[in-house]
Parts: structure tokens; C-alpha cells; sequence
């Protein structure tokens, strides 16, 4: 399987008003900076339901031995491309003072209040039972894009590796997925079609998500193996401009992004 790496901070060139978008698989090879600190990134949560990116997981062990932290995306500054940073507003009195997620208090969060934008857990945990905070009811209604059936935070090493299945059978594997820093909203999944269609990288706006197998199995979309087979191919990541993605939104039938 060959890897993707994000190189679109370079897009914004192509096109004035290019959104630039970065691949979640590569911030994992970035550093989070919060002044004269670099911490690792250990893991990426996102609400897949709503198509947004939430919660980062830091490695502070220059601070702290034995936390496990996970830090809001509203923390988070835009990533820097030329020394692969991601900045962030942490600091350790802010660590001290913030909330374990197995505190009830966090647990008696709603769809209607904001999470504590830092939460710690004990090391070695594997962050276990963060990822059901956000459990909430699934929106009524056809399971159409827009009206996504998936609920609970979703880790991105969970979706990594992940069957794609369309409406008439398996089209791919999920290899990455795609985000604009600046708002936080997850854009494309890059699927890997080289089992199911032909050996190249399919990159399939995020809207066209319907819903995560029961039991995390597989993901399941809408579209189909003619569709994808006759999809603009990403045929070099260059090519992620504001235009080619405009392109991109118009085969599939979505309203371009303002």
C-alpha cells in the first residue's frame, strides 16, 4: 500500500483562496510546539458524525511521566509545513489544573456544553474511555450524506486500514483522511482502490460518508465502483487546489465549499 503524504502546503499558491489541507496521518509525524517544547502527537480524534476534527493526544513527557493528555483542536494553531510543528496553548500549570475524562463531571457532558479543552488519564490506558464521551443520539431520518449515522469520537488508527464499502461492494481501503486546519472540518478520504478497482489513490470528499459499520468493521459510502472507477484520479498531490477540489465536489454532485 503506498503511503500519502500530505504536500498541500504549497497549494495555496495555485489558486488565491486555496484551502490548504493537510493528511491526519502526517500530523503524526509533526511535533507539537508550545513555546521552546516539542511534544509527540500520539493519536487524532475526530467526530465523524459531524465531519470535524476535536481532540489531539500529546505525549508530555518532558512535563509530566505518567499522563496520558488530550488536547482540544481549538488549542491548536495552523501547522507549520517548514519544521514540521503543529502549535498549541498548553503549559504545565494548565495540565495541573485540568479534569481526568473518567471524572463525572465530564461524563455528564451534553451535545449542549463545551468538553474541557484539556483532560488527562492515566499512562498506559490507551486513552480508554475518552472516545465514548461524545456518545449521542444518531440523527433521525434516511441514511443520506449530510445525515451521517456514526456517533462518539472516532481514532484515527481505528479508521486507518479500514474496508470501504459503496452501495454494490467493497471499492477500497481507507489510507488517510484529509482536513483544513483552519476550520477544523474533515474534507476527503483518501481511498487506496488498488484491490477492488485498479492500483491508484482515490481521494472522495468527506460528504459522501453514510455511516461506520457496527462493531468499527468497515466504513460504508456513497458511491459506486463505476463512479470511483471514473473519478478524477489524484495523479500527484499538487493537484489539490481550490480548483481541482471544486472539480471534484461537481463529479460527485456537492455544492462547492464557499
Amino acid at each position: 500500500m503506498t503511503e500519502f503524504v500530505s504536500k498541500t502546503a504549497n497549494n495555496a499558491a495555485d489558486t488565491p483562496g486555496s484551502p490548504v489541507l493537510f493528511a491526519m496521518t502526517d500530523m503524526l509525524r509533526h511535533k507539537a510546539s508550545a513555546k521552546d517544547v516539542r511534544f509527540p502527537i500520539k493519536e487524532i480524534f475526530f467526530d465523524a458524525g459531524q465531519g470535524l476534527l476535536q481532540f489531539v493526544a500529546l505525549d508530555v513527557g518532558g512535563w509530566f511521566d505518567d499522563l496520558e493528555v488530550v488536547v482540544s483542536t481549538r488549542l491548536m494553531g495552523e501547522p507549520d509545513e517548514s519544521n514540521r510543528e503543529w502549535p498549541v496553548e498548553i503549559s504545565p500549570d494548565a495540565i495541573k489544573a485540568a479534569p481526568e475524562w473518567s471524572d463525572p463531571k465530564v461524563f455528564g457532558h451534553t451535545a449542549m456544553a463545551e468538553m474541557p479543552p484539556i483532560m488527562v488519564g492515566p499512562l498506559g490506558g490507551g486513552y480508554a474511555g475518552f472516545a465514548t464521551l461524545n456518545w449521542h443520539e444518531t440523527q433521525d431520518g434516511p441514511e443520506i450524506p449530510g445525515n451521517r449515522k456514526v456517533d462518539g469520537f472516532a481514532r484515527l488508527s481505528d479508521w486507518v486500514g479500514l474496508p470501504v464499502f459503496g452501495h454494490d461492494d467493497e471499492v477500497g481501503t481507507v489510507i488517510d483522511i484529509l482536513f483544513d486546519p483552519k476550520t477544523g472540518s474533515l474534507s476527503h478520504l483518501v481511498i487506496d482502490t488498488g484491490g477492488a478497482i485498479s492500483a491508484q489513490q482515490m481521494v472522495v470528499p468527506y460528504d459522501r460518508l453514510l455511516h461506520l459499520a457496527k462493531g468499527g468493521s468497515h466504513v460504508v459510502m456513497n458511491v459506486t465502483e463505476k463512479l470511483l472507477r471514473e473519478a478524477p484520479a489524484l495523479e500527484h498531490f499538487d493537484m489539490l487546489n481550490r480548483s481541482w477540489l471544486d472539480t471534484l465536489r461537481a463529479y460527485y454532485q456537492l455544492a462547492p465549499r464557499l
